[in-house]
């Protein structure tokens, strides 16, 4: 015998905490890889600014692991018991247990780059031309805060450090346990291996069970639509918060800004192509669809596109272009609107997307 499951509200289960976890982390995930390559360019050109927009890619996506998943588990009746999860379900094939082990390596090991960063007398560019690549001119013989890299507004991680009296004991643990640069860059691509896991699992954490019980969630259209989403926001909100923080926008942040558009383009393609063939290729999934484009077209149409795709994506070419005729205080209030916006825009279609679905009962034995 068997007895039916009935879904005619999902949402009132799976509300916004759930909509804002899979949105963040593939924004995460995104902005790890951002980080990374600049780091690499960093790396290989003693660029300034390349190291700049790096610390900020890996600080971004760190903020949004260490938010976004408290924030779901806030849901669950036991959350701490959910918080076991990757010792507790060893199902490999299930795509919650294989996010959790994705992600319990990913965290540790932005901490680990981003701690090797901005941590340090030997951290990246902290010599580059006489400059701190987190603030403060470098000599020899130089204020305290010069030689400890705290002065100005980009020092402000090892400034708050340096207040609390942590300074000199992060600096050692960096610079005791930082490998040579080869290396760190080598673990960096090991650790960018998760991160595009975790732009996978933000859309298989929909998309990952059977196509005909959800069929608005049919992963050959939410795969590309979720990481090129987490790619174009991980771009735009690194580039937001680096000129949030240090209200100066260099030269090198346009040609991130360029980048971030076109993924923002790519990811907008993809949406439309979903909106427009998904119907012929899963006709299951055409009611979903409609549902989107009618009963949520505000969430979905206003504010996941116009607001969240066209309005940062033109907003990033704009200042990226015409980054040199801009005052700073312009360029810097564009890059920092087009993060928030693809922030709000990102929650706002996965909610809408997860509203929209249409779900087939469930029979379990019992």
């Amino acid at each position: 015998m068997a007895t039916e499951i009935i879904f005619t509200e999902p949402y009132t289960q799976w509300d916004w905490r759930i909509a804002q976890y899979v949105a963040l982390i593939g924004i995460a995930g995104g902005a790890y890889l951002t980080g990374y390559v600049a780091d690499v360019y960093s790396s290989r050109t003693g660029a300034n600014e390349h190291t700049r927009i790096a610390k900020y890619g890996y600080i971004a996506g760190l903020l949004i692991v260490g938010i976004a998943p408290p924030i779901m588990l806030t849901h669950l009746g036991a959350p701490l018991r959910a918080m076991a999860l990757p010792l507790t379900m060893t199902n490999l094939a299930s795509w919650m247990a294989r996010g959790s082990y994705i992600l319990g390596v990913f965290a540790p090991g932005i901490i680990l780059m981003f701690g090797w960063m901005v941590f340090g007398r030997e951290r990246p560019g902290a010599r580059t031309g006489g400059i701190a690549a987190d603030g403060g001119t470098v000599t020899d013989g130089g204020t305290a805060e010069t030689a400890t890299g705290t002065a100005g507004r980009a020092g402000a991680f090892r400034g708050v450090a340096d207040k609390v009296g942590l300074l000199g004991v992060l600096d050692t643990i960096a610079d005791r346990t930082r490998p040579s640069d080869p290396i760190r860059l080598g673990i960096g691509a090991i650790v960018a291996v998760f991160a595009a896991g975790v732009l996978l699992y933000s859309a298989m954490a929909l998309g990952s069970g059977k196509t005909f019980r959800v069929p608005l969630w049919d992963k050959t259209f939410l795969i590309p639509i979720q990481i090129l989403g987490g790619l174009a926001g991980g771009v735009t909100v690194t580039i937001g918060l680096a000129s949030l923080a240090e209200r100066d926008v260099a030269e090198t942040a346009g040609r991130y800004a360029l980048a971030g558009a076109a993924l923002l383009v790519a990811y907008l393609v993809a949406l439309v192509a979903m909106v427009l063939a998904l119907p012929g290729y899963n006709p299951e999934a055409a009611s979903g669809v409609a549902n989107l484009t009618g009963d949520h077209i505000a969430m979905f149409g206003g504010v996941g596109i116009a607001a969240g795709i066209v309005v940062p994506a033109l907003l990033l070419l704009f200042a990226g272009i015409r980054g040199r005729s801009l005052s700073s205080r312009s360029a810097v209030g564009a890059y920092v609107v087009a993060a928030a916006l693809v922030i709000v825009g990102k929650v706002a279609f996965s909610l809408s997307y997860m509203m929209a679905a249409e779900f087939t009962s469930l029979p379990l034995p019992v």
